[in-house]
């Protein structure tokens, strides 16, 4: 077949000797952000970062992108080109064009991307087999607690930071695809994503929570906002870090 079907973070479809990697994503106001908790710019770049994250988990490169916005009326011609610049400057960072998309009206700010990308050895969330390790390439619940220090009224911390500027593992998922047999990003948190990989791969898992890195300012930060640590870190989501398996003697290397 030329492609695999769905249910990874992009889908893969054969070109010839490499893999196409498609994937999209929808941001609604109101249901995945809310205006006053960012500038125009910072939303424009978590948009374009939460597809490369996607790209990255399937060990790929992402390279264009295509744009569709719903842009209400009651937000400046200002606020549009503040979004812009945003993409402009995320689009140089990640090193991916924009090709084109569509724009309307909307009663709320609707952010719609879908991005392409490719990989000569697509990794997929169906590879894990019994006996590998499960790893991830960095802390997660930083994001989660950001956004309740945000809705709490706080206006700067380095979990807000992390919340509103996330930064998609582009590096390390193409240092992974050399052998990683299975891999996810971290958007819906640890356990769910994990979940995911789990039952795409056929297996199960014993999570070792102790060797989770958790830093001990998050488990203070945490006893601030009196929050349990433990749902933050396991069930918080928007991290973007890579979730995935590999084989012990791989490790080793």
């Amino acid at each position: 077949r030329r492609g695999l079907g769905i249910g990874d973070d992009a889908s893969v479809v054969r070109l010839g000797g490499t893999f196409q990697l498609i994937s999209t994503d929808i941001l609604v106001e109101d249901i995945h952000f809310r205006l006053q908790d960012a500038t125009a710019q910072e939303l424009a770049k978590k948009s374009l970062a939460v597809n490369v994250s996607d790209i990255a988990a399937m060990g790929g490169r992402a390279q264009y992108f295509y744009l569709a916005l719903g842009f209400p009326d009651r937000l400046s011609p200002a606020y549009l080109r503040g979004f812009f610049t945003g993409l402009e400057h995320a689009a140089g960072k990640w090193g991916v064009e924009l090709a084109g998309g569509d724009y309307s009206r909307a009663a709320k700010m609707v952010i719609a991307i879908t991005i392409v990308g490719e990989s000569a050895r697509p990794v997929r969330r169906s590879g894990a087999k019994p006996g590998d390790w499960i790893a991830i390439t960095g802390p997660t619940g930083g994001s989660a607690l950001g956004l309740k220090q945000l809705l709490a009224g706080e206006k700067n911390s380095p979990y807000i930071r992390l919340h509103k500027q996330p930064q998609p593992q582009c590096r390390k998922g193409l240092q992974l695809a050399g052998y990683a047999r299975a891999m996810i990003d971290l958007s819906d948190g640890l356990l769910l994503d994990l979940t995911r990989l789990l039952q795409a791969s056929e297996v199960g898992a014993v999570l070792d929570y102790e060797k989770l890195p958790v830093s001990p300012r998050f488990r203070q930060s945490c006893r601030q906002m009196d929050c349990s640590e433990k749902e933050l870190v396991l069930a918080g989501g928007e991290d973007y870090q890579l979730l995935f398996a590999v084989s012990p003697l791989q490790e080793r290397r």
